[in-house]
């Protein structure tokens, strides 16, 4: 009866809480995500990926732990309410930083000897049709580095590939993007990140009303041009970050020069815009970029 009465007592505060325009109530995200949805009878396979690693450099930094979680789902972005889990831990050829150890809670002693078969990784992999990272363009180079599989899928982002703030959430993060949804989770994990994504797959966004996972696999259908105003002179810094461009150091496959992704049919109008700006300087470059080729470090063609 006490218990009974806690319960009541607890939901009937819930209920005012939530009835009041002063306060917002914040629940934990269910693990595993939860999906009420009925597929279509054409099904895929999506695999959420997050990395835990030494740091933040691509050239230096290891995995330190590898979370994934395998679902279904079809053409208009419903998802299908099982979810496997996949977690493993890896051990660097270097002692975890400590700054590491405190935001993720990883120790030496948790991955001592432990290793990510690739076979393991492909097996699990094998029949997957799309990667979904928060953030792919940290998390894809990393997990390249312990599969070729990965280099070889298509990938979609969470935190890039949504236009958040369009539709009322000022913030990508997903911590943020998860408190907008009225949930919250504990962070810095890998797969309690992608416990999290899991979730926010199943919503439907604010305004749009879209599912968010219907918009990430549009995002991930587009073909677009990578355009790279190679030759730019350093004067016209300026008016290139105005137009959206952002540098690019070289490492990476890419040209050593100021770059920006458009669709596809925006291409011509775009290398149009660099030679007005300098014609005798600017050779514009272009690559195709598609989900396979999106968020690597090399550039189409390499590697």
């Amino acid at each position: 009866m006490v218990a009974n009465a806690s319960h009541s007592t607890l939901s009937d505060a819930l209920a005012l809480i939530e009835a009041s325009e002063d306060f917002r109530l914040l629940r934990r995200l269910p693990t595993p995500p939860q999906s009420g949805d009925t597929l279509g009878a054409e099904q895929f396979v999506g695999v959420i990926v997050d990395v835990e690693t030494t740091g933040l450099d691509h050239d230096i930094d290891e995995v330190i732990e590898l979370g994934m979680l395998k679902f279904t789902f079809d053409r208009l972005g419903r998802v299908g309410g099982e979810f496997i889990v996949f977690q493993a831990f890896n051990e660097p050829s270097i002692s975890i930083p400590a700054a590491i150890t405190e935001l993720t809670g990883i120790s030496d002693g948790d991955v001592r000897g432990q290793r990510i078969s690739t076979a393991s990784l492909n097996s699990f992999l094998h029949d997957s049709s799309l990667i979904i990272a928060h953030n792919a363009a940290f998390d894809r180079p990393f997990a390249e580095q312990l599969s070729p599989a990965f280099a070889n899928l298509p990938w979609a982002c969470s935190a890039t590939e949504v236009d958040w703030r369009s539709e009322g959430i000022v913030g990508s993060r997903l911590e943020y993007v998860a408190m907008a949804f009225c949930g919250f989770y504990e962070a810095h994990r890998a797969l309690d990140d992608c416990n999290a994504v899991g979730n926010i797959l199943t919503y439907n966004l604010p305004k749009s009303r879209t599912r968010v996972l219907a918009v990430l696999l549009q995002a991930a259908r587009r073909v677009q041009a990578r355009v790279c105003a190679v030759g730019a002179p350093y004067d016209l810094r300026m008016p290139l970050k105005r137009a959206g461009y952002r540098w690019n150091d070289g490492t990476n496959g890419f040209p050593r020069a100021w770059w920006k992704d458009v669709d596809g049919e925006l291409a011509d109008a775009e290398t149009a815009f660099l030679r007005r700006l300098a014609p005798d300087l600017v050779a514009p470059q272009l690559f195709r970029m598609t989900a396979r080729t999106r968020f690597r470090r090399m550039a189409p063609g390499h590697g």
